[in-house]
């Protein structure tokens, strides 16, 4: 049986790392034979109602379909990103009303000056010279009619990515998202910003709310130019249509943007994990030099790359809901980088941390069960290459947890793709040290991508010729002219702050108003002391009212048009607030919950106990080590952080070694609630299961 060959193309660049959010680039020479495709719309219009308008690319040269009244068919020449639907084609010659034989024609005079094409994903734009003219969404080779516009669904709760701005495909290496919430608010990334607002929908009336808060990052003009036009055309919409997996804002009855729905399914996707929390209050960026990867399987299975060693484990996703269980590794020991192999237990407990997940765009979010982020990855988008051909030197991936082809023959090559286990693909050549293989490989640079042939099962390759490539380049900073001596500077207005809450003192169960005004800012921020800022951006005035159960500080984070960043907090004390009934107390291990969904006894002879100590401190014994950590209460909400040990190595019984890793890696950090009975402390998980029940000690 004959393997597609796919490679995944990285996406580069993060909000949280302070660059722009980005998506794949456009698959300009992905093969259109045997592909179909339904209207979305033409010269920036939708298409009339009630008409199917098809485009279907035969793999024999042949191209036909519907304009929308009647069937034609005719050839088609593709070169790479080069199009022609050659003219005058064959059709049926039906009548229909004016609007759509009108309609018809500027399809098939748009068909008849198509030059090229760009493709991404489930979207197809055709182009005439540097100007789109058609946009079509995937459709089945048995398409008809489609189903009336669902101009009355509710938005709430749904997701989008831009497929086209007034007409235009997306800048590329972008992704302009929008995510619509059930509590009224919308939010997404307008390719550079994130964003914030509320939106009304009335039927197929649709409003948002202005201006948005969003952040207030610096990108290349062609970003912003199209960042401006897409906020611009949020504050203009009055209406939408919703048609299957297409989302149109439309302004006066003129489309301004489409949308296709953003998928939440995480099995068989493949993420480059860019940050993760430490299990130390911090999210932190990976080692520089170090690469961690997450392959979702389709049969519930996870693996990749953590650093040193390779994992694996399972997982189960449904509606946002995560859970991952502990996983397991190789038992490889890296020296280098410093710190690699912390990083690696870190990144594994964060993993397993996880209670929820969210998709945007490219970017997905793991948290734990009391919302607090755990890891954050980008989408590698995977692609279908041609099949090689029989009797040409060939080579098939022999790595389980995928491998990354890069732009040349070395590690410090940048990473242009990935390819799964079992994937195979023309060999073309070989590095002049034999040790990488070049692979054909269409949308890297020059057509060529290299791997490691230590990952790959080769085939006919013994005479491939030697391809020489030149050391990366590496860009040494020269010395600067020196300056014209600047104008006198403009005076800087100067920023006006003020920030305070109704009511300082509260009784638990009561409520204060926290409010806010700046004004000569870039942005803002207002959030709870220690939460990432990152998630509260806030307009210049406002007011929050906040119920805290314990005494809380409350933090406004200003950005000055300087570029400087300064501080205000309030501090709300709440009265009454209910004694720590942990600390002091020293509990013995009955049961817990494996991570495998098992509620387990501790082995025969073993004792694993938990004593709760001044300072939020929690220490006990593992089975075999003695372990350290801290816990934080917030009424019956309870969090532990990942455990430190002694490391000691104990043989008997049986399985201690194994036991100990689940109960401090796996049961401790799920704790979300917990309960006293008696002597008795049940310890839960964020959905309710039990992690932990523990008898109380003298």
């Amino acid at each position: 049986m004959k393997t597609l060959t796919r490679v995944t193309l990285l996406i580069i660049g993060i909000f949280l790392l302070a660059a722009c959010q980005q998506a794949a680039e456009p698959e300009a020479s992905v093969d259109l034979a045997g592909t179909n495709w339904v209207l979305s719309s033409l010269n920036g219009s939708l298409p009339v109602a009630d008409t199917a308008v098809t485009l279907q690319f035969g793999t024999d040269g042949t191209v036909f379909g519907t304009d929308g009244c009647n069937q034609f068919n005719t050839t088609y020449t593709q070169e790479g990103a080069n199009l022609t639907i050659n003219q005058p084609a064959a059709s049926t010659m039906m009548a229909c009303p004016d609007a759509i034989m009108t309609q018809a024609t500027a399809y098939m005079t748009a068909l008849a000056g198509v030059t090229s094409f760009t493709a991404s994903g489930s979207q197809l734009s055709l182009q005439a010279g540097d100007q789109v003219v058609a946009t079509f969404i995937a459709g089945t080779a048995d398409a008809t009619i489609p189903a009336e516009p669902e101009a009355s669904v509710d938005l709430a709760g749904t997701g989008w990515m831009l497929s086209a701005l007034n007409g235009a495909m997306p800048v590329s290496g972008t992704a302009v998202t929008l995510q619509f919430g059930a509590d009224g608010t919308v939010s997404g990334t307008d390719g550079c910003n994130q964003f914030n607002t509320t939106y009304t929908q009335n039927g197929s009336s649709l409003t948002f709310g202005q201006p948005g808060a969003a952040t207030m990052m610096a990108c290349e003009e062609p970003v912003m130019t199209q960042a401006a036009d897409f906020m611009a055309a949020l504050a203009a919409t009055d209406s939408f249509t919703l048609n299957e997996d297409a989302l149109s804002l439309q302004s006066g009855g003129q489309v301004t943007a489409t949308f296709v729905t953003q998928s939440t399914d995480l099995a068989d996707t493949a993420w480059e994990v860019v940050s993760y929390n430490n299990g130390r209050e911090a999210v932190v960026s990976l080692i520089a030099g170090t690469e961690i990867s997450a392959i979702f399987g389709i049969e519930g299975d996870l693996a990749g790359n953590a650093g040193c060693n390779q994992y694996f484990t399972s997982f189960t996703a449904s509606n946002g809901s995560i859970e991952i269980s502990p996983a397991g590794s190789t038992r490889r020991f890296c020296e280098q980088p410093a710190g690699i192999m912390e990083q690696e237990s870190e990144f594994l407990a964060a993993l397993a941390s996880a209670a929820t997940y969210t998709i945007e765009g490219n970017l997905l979010h793991l948290r734990t069960a009391d919302d607090q982020l755990a890891v954050v990855m980008t989408r590698k988008l995977v692609v279908d290459l041609p099949e090689p051909e029989p009797t040409v030197p060939s080579g098939r991936v022999n790595s389980p947890q995928g491998l990354n082809i890069r732009s040349g023959p070395g590690v410090n090559f940048p990473i242009i793709g990935f390819a799964r286990d079992g994937d195979e693909g023309e060999i073309v050549g070989r590095s002049v040290d034999g040790r990488w293989w070049a692979a054909a490989v269409p949308i890297a640079p020059g057509g060529i991508g290299w791997a490691s042939a230590d990952f790959v099962i080769a085939t006919n390759a013994e005479n491939v010729p030697v391809i020489e490539v030149a050391p990366p380049v590496v860009v040494v900073p020269t010395t600067a002219p020196t300056p014209t001596p600047p104008p006198p500077p403009t005076a800087t207005p100067v920023a006006e702050i003020s920030f305070g809450a109704d009511r300082t003192n509260i009784n638990q169960g009561e409520c204060s108003t926290l409010r806010w005004s700046v004004q000569n800012i870039q942005a803002v921020w207002v959030y709870p002391l220690g939460e990432q800022f990152e998630r509260f951006p806030r307009t210049g005035q406002g007011s929050e009212q906040v119920c805290p159960t314990v005494t809380t500080t409350y933090e406004m984070r200003v950005l000055q048009r300087d570029g400087t960043v300064i501080f205000r907090q309030v501090t709300i004390n709440v009265s009454g607030t209910a004694p720590d009934p942990l600390v002091g107390t020293r509990w013995e291990v009955v049961n817990f919950n494996n991570g495998r969904g098992g509620l387990i006894t501790p082995l025969v002879g073993t004792r694993l106990t938990m004593e709760f100590g001044a300072n939020t401190s929690l220490s006990g014994n593992a089975g075999c080590n003695t372990y350290t950590t801290s816990y934080q209460l917030n009424g019956s909400n309870i969090t532990i952080g990942l455990p430190s040990s002694t490391q000691q190595l104990c043989s008997e019984p049986a399985g201690i070694m194994e036991q100990e890793a689940d109960f401090l890696i796996s049961a401790l950090p799920s704790a979300a609630t917990f309960r006293i009975n008696g002597n008795t402390l049940e310890i839960l998980t964020a959905g309710g299961q039990t992690a932990i029940l523990a008898n109380q000690l003298p």
